[in-house]
């Protein structure tokens, strides 16, 4: 059998791609023999006649060429594999060797999970065989381009082995073909928050320069190495030592380059990506997202909040707000102690089909006072979560976690939100939403409630989306839900009310 007539699906990059599992094989080539002719006779450890069918087959134990007595045909020891396996595609032919070798594959894939290329490491050595189906550049793509298109953080390290390991722990990775940085297609990290993790020595230094080079007009920062560490520590080790590894990034104090994002119109117009999903849709609560639910005092935020929040935990609707899966929500409230929580839950008309993910996706906080400490809520958050995974932060309330002099002061509020809010879910997950609940005056502008909101200005220009609960009447029980989206059509104004334990929409309104 001619093996390149059986490979039209595939084609290596070029001929040395071939010559290199070539030669893992033939280094190992007695053994290769035995394996696929279990039978077979050696003579003179020169070449070897085996018995296949009703055919015979001679191999040349030096260079693994063969030939077939019977039928003429002839290859060398690749093609071998696909004539005793029946296989007539390159891809599966290299799967079996590289199963045989015991080599790692690792594939890149597009943004729709199709295959473009597969890796296969052996002993430090790496080969590419590109999928001529898929393949639509010269370009090289970035490994990992369907977990990168989902997450808001990305890593960039060297080489698919480490890539792979960091992602299997929470930690979206990806790496370069080759080292080919020039040739690099980097757009899928547009608009990512991106860390350079160089290897612990000079090769990983000039690696990761290079590849910040071609970010230039990104938002990055380059990884330090933590002290002490050995000539050529990587994320690997970092692995294998059992360091939590998200509060690493966030800890080494990376160096941060920071440029002003911009791009060309033809960039924004030829990205056809898909757009980030919404945490809660539409538009409620995106990855990164602030949402501040504000209300007036005893209008029955917290019970409210309560009930969305278990709901968002068990992946399905609540008054038109939908998860986009059953979320990981950590509450840090400050207000309600253990027992009178515990009473609030179990009072929760909960189906008890979704009883499990409620249990087991929402953890709440007892009547505390943190005062946001990072590392404090970190190692909370682990007794419940991979923080990597964590959803939804919620935070109730800022008035009792705000201790800065004046909250009307926007610069005041700026700085809580970055040195505060934003530190603390940088230290969980950069990706999660957060939910701030605030306060909002009784006198409510006409032109934008909104407005009522404590520290408004500030508040407002840094939210991605806003909720506010009032009640219109005051001797009555029905509520007044509104919605702000500062990236897309808000949901309409609700009029609910809670009636034995459950909340309802009120269809008629006030």
């Amino acid at each position: 059998m001619d093996f390149w007539s059986i490979t039209e699906n595939f084609l290596w990059k070029d001929s040395e791609d071939v010559l290199g599992i070539r030669s893992l094989l033939l280094h190992n080539i007695k053994a290769c023999i035995s394996h696929l002719f279990p039978n077979g006779r050696f003579y003179k450890k020169k070449f070897c006649i085996a018995d296949l069918q009703k055919d015979q087959i001679v191999v040349d134990m030096k260079a693994g060429n063969w030939s077939s007595l019977v039928t003429g045909k002839s290859g060398d020891i690749i093609s071998l594999w696909a004539f005793v396996t029946g296989k007539t595609k390159l891809f599966d032919v290299i799967g079996l060797i590289s199963k045989w070798l015991n080599a790692e594959r690792f594939i890149y894939r597009d943004e729709n999970g199709k295959d473009i290329i597969y890796v296969y490491l052996y002993n430090d050595n790496s080969y590419y065989a590109w999928n001529t189906k898929t393949r639509s550049s010269d370009s090289r793509p970035l490994f990992n381009i369907p977990e990168i298109i989902k997450s808001d953080r990305v890593v960039i390290v060297k080489g698919e082995k480490c890539a792979e390991k960091l992602t299997n722990h929470g930690i979206t990775a990806t790496t370069v073909m080759f080292d080919s940085i020039d040739q690099t297609d980097f757009s899928p990290l547009n608009g990512k928050q991106i860390i350079i993790w160089p290897d612990n020595n000079e090769v990983g230094k000039q690696y990761a320069e290079k590849i910040a080079n071609k970010l230039s007009n990104l938002k990055y920062s380059i990884f330090n190495i933590p002290e002490g560490k050995k000539s050529g520590w990587s994320a690997l080790d970092a692995i294998a030592e059992e360091i939590d590894i998200n509060r690493l990034l966030i800890s080494a104090n990376p160096v941060v380059k920071e440029n002003i994002s911009a791009f060309s119109v033809k960039q924004y117009l030829n990205d056809k990506s898909p757009i980030p999903k919404d945490i809660i849709s539409p538009r409620i609560l995106i990855p990164g997202g602030l949402l501040v639910f504000g209300g007036t005092p005893k209008v029955g935020k917290t019970d409210f909040l309560i009930s969305w929040l278990a709901n968002m935990s068990a992946g399905v609707p609540f008054f038109d707000m939908v998860p986009v899966k059953p979320l990981k929500i950590f509450y840090l409230q400050t207000d309600v102690g253990y027992h009178y929580m515990r009473e609030r839950l179990q009072q929760l008309k909960i189906d008890s089909k979704l009883l499990d993910l409620v249990a087991n996706n929402f953890a709440i906080t007892s009547d505390t006072n943190l005062l946001l400490d990072e590392s404090k809520v970190y190692n909370t958050v682990k007794q419940f979560f991979n923080p990597a995974e964590v959803d939804v932060i919620v935070i109730d309330s800022l008035r009792n976690v705000f201790n800065y002099r004046n909250e009307n002061d926007n610069n005041v509020m700026y700085s809580f939100l970055q040195e505060k809010v934003e530190k603390l879910r940088s230290t969980i997950n950069p990706s999660a939403g957060v939910i701030l609940t605030h306060n909002v005056n009784k006198k409510l502008p006409k032109e934008n409630p909104f407005q009522s909101l404590s520290g408004a200005s500030s508040l407002r220009n840094v939210y991605t989306s806003g909720m506010l609960m009032l009640k219109p009447i005051e001797e009555e029980n029905i509520r007044q839900l509104m919605f702000e989206s500062k990236n897309g059509q808000s949901l309409p104004t609700k009029f609910i009310s809670k009636v034995n334990g459950s909340w309802y929409s009120q269809v008629c309104g006030i």
